[in-house]
């Protein structure tokens, strides 16, 4: 539940249509993705303190996340 919230709120994000989904410059839209990312993630770590913990902590937990947040958002 709680991935299904964030890649939701990364889709209505400003940036992502723009910036991340319709970039056809590959390294500016991994950039653009993490950014977002972060973004969000900040703004809903008050909400998801544990998650927010977990992929802090360690770069394997959050390059998955990333990874398979973009598989659910279909932007691979």
């Amino acid at each position: 539940m709680k991935f299904v919230s964030l890649a939701k709120s990364m889709q209505v994000h400003p940036d992502y249509e723009e910036k991340y989904l319709n970039n056809p410059d590959v390294q500016n839209r991994e950039l653009a993705f993490r950014r977002i990312f972060e973004e969000v993630m900040g703004k809903q770590r008050r909400n998801e303190l544990d998650l927010y913990r977990a992929i802090s902590k360690d770069d394997a937990t959050k390059m998955a996340f990333i990874d398979s947040l973009k598989r659910v958002l279909g932007a691979v």
